[in-house]
Formats: structure tokens, sequence, C-alpha cells
């Protein structure tokens, strides 16, 4: 991280990390040093020193489901794991894949549902397959008594009633990386649903506008603030590094709570209290 650069006072909760995607050789940490663990245990390592305090890493596919899972048994009390099926690896994937993130959902190690969604933006996967593949994940999370993790690009119009079939059933869980005006917004919140914010919220284009007066009427009780590393850099490290880590968890919260006028330690505080209650963990 540039030197010039200060991280705001936490310590602080990753929402939703895919430690998994950084590339072996990767320009900060160098060379993973016999494989993808290793790497990543650096990362978590790392993000500790920088005063963060839990990670919460989504898988997308099988692969990384499992990733995630053995990367919490390997730090336990720092990282946790959710598993499901990207919207955008729905495409790849045999119906059984479900039955397996069904499985792998009882690990003790795991404690939500997802990264699941509906996804307009890209084209990887059918229309019919990802609503399908949404409604198979919402009805294990309700099964499992599980909040799910839920990924919505492009697609607010069609992912609300979807979600509002499911939300007199017990659904919990949380708008990661949120980009959605309030009018969407607040009727997820009337859902029982949380938002997360990630790095696209420090941004300056003005058609980001929007997502900062979302992040400024959500009750406090119901924020929560991630990376989505290794995407969506934050200001003011936009187009100065080339991954977002999960230590720049810290700027992102840092201009949330300045845009809700308190403190850096304080919004920290309360967005771990809404990790403990919405994952079940303990901080």
């Amino acid at each position: 991280m540039p030197g010039d650069i200060v991280l705001p006072a936490g310590p602080w909760f990753d929402s939703h990390a895919h430690v998994y995607l950084y590339d072996l050789f990767d320009e900060k940490f160098g060379l993973g040093m016999g494989g993808e663990f290793d790497l990543a245990l650096r990362l978590v390592h790392a993000a500790e020193e920088a005063g963060v305090c839990g990670i919460l890493c989504p898988g997308i596919d099988w692969k990384t489901n499992r990733f995630a899972i053995e990367l919490a048994r390997r730090c336990p009390g720092k990282v946790w794991a959710a598993v499901g099926i990207h919207p955008n690896s729905v495409g790849k994937c045999h119906d059984s894949e479900l039955d397996r993130v069904q499985r792998l959902s009882s690990d003790p190690v795991v404690k939500a549902i997802g990264e699941t969604g509906l996804d307009r933006y890209h084209d990887d996967t059918p229309w019919d397959a990802q609503c399908n593949w949404f409604r198979g994940h919402l009805e294990l999370a309700v099964t499992r008594n599980l909040p799910v993790i839920v990924h919505c690009r492009d697609a607010e119009e069609e992912i609300t009633p979807i979600l509002r079939e499911y939300a007199g059933r017990g659904l919990r869980g949380v708008m990661h990386a949120c980009a959605a005006s309030w009018e969407y917004a607040s009727q997820w919140l009337e859902l029982g649903l949380y938002l997360s914010f990630a790095g696209s919220v420090t941004y300056r284009n003005r058609k980001f506008d929007a997502v900062r007066e979302t992040a400024r009427r959500v009750p406090l009780d119901r924020i929560l603030v991630e990376t989505d590393a290794p995407f969506l850099i934050p200001e003011p490290l936009r187009g100065r590094v080339s991954s977002c880590y999960v230590q720049y968890v810290a700027l992102t919260g840092g201009f949330l709570a300045e845009l809700r006028g308190m403190t850096s330690e304080d919004f920290a505080a309360q967005t771990r209290r809404n990790a403990e209650t919405l994952f079940g963990l303990t901080l």
C-alpha cells in the first residue's frame, strides 16, 4: 500500500472477501511459496496485522467452496466460509452441484449460503438458469437456517420479487456490494435483509451518488462493510494499485463512517456487532 495512505482505526470485519482469487505471483506478496493456501494465509496475516479482526470468505463454485472451508479451518476465529454457486458460474455447473453445496453447508465453519444471486451485466449464464439456481440457494438457506449472501448486478427489479417469495419463510441475509438506489434498498430492508457496501461507494463518479444516499439512510443496525477483494479497490487507492486487499476494508469503512457522521472506531464496532448478529459469530 502506498506510504501516504493511513488506514482508519478499527478493528474491522470484512464481510465479503474472495481470498482465493489472487494470482500466485501477486505483485505485493510475491510467489505463494508452495501453493495457493500459503499465499492466502499470508494475505490473512497481513490483514490481521493491519487491523482486520475477521473475514467472511464466500465461495463461487465447487473448488472455491472447498478452498474457503479449508482456509477457515486453518484460521479459526479469523476466517469463516460461505458456500454457493455464483450466477456467473452456474453455466459451468451440473445440477448436482447444489447437492454438494448442501453437504458442505453442514460444516461448522460455514456461516452463510452464497455467493448467489442474479446478474444482468454479464451473459455467462442463461437467465432462466440463474433464477432457478438462485431459488435453489434461497431454499437451502431457509432450510439450513443460514443467512444468504446475495449478488445483484443490474437486476434489482427481477431479484426483489424472488426475495419476497422467501421473506415470509424466515429468509435472512445480506445484499453484498450494494449498488442500489433507495427505491430498491428500502424494499430489501423491509424484507429483513442487511446491506453491505464495498469500495464502489467511495467512487467519485456521479452515478454512485445514489449508492451513497442509500448508505446514508440504511439503519445503523443493518449495515455491513466489505472489500469484495480482490475487486472494487476503494478511493484513494483506485487507479494506484492493481488489486484490492482485505485491509482496504478500513478505507471503505472510514468513508462510510464520515458519510454518516461517526468516528471510524464507532462505525467499525457497530458493523462488527451487525456481522456477529447476522452470521452468528463471536468477534
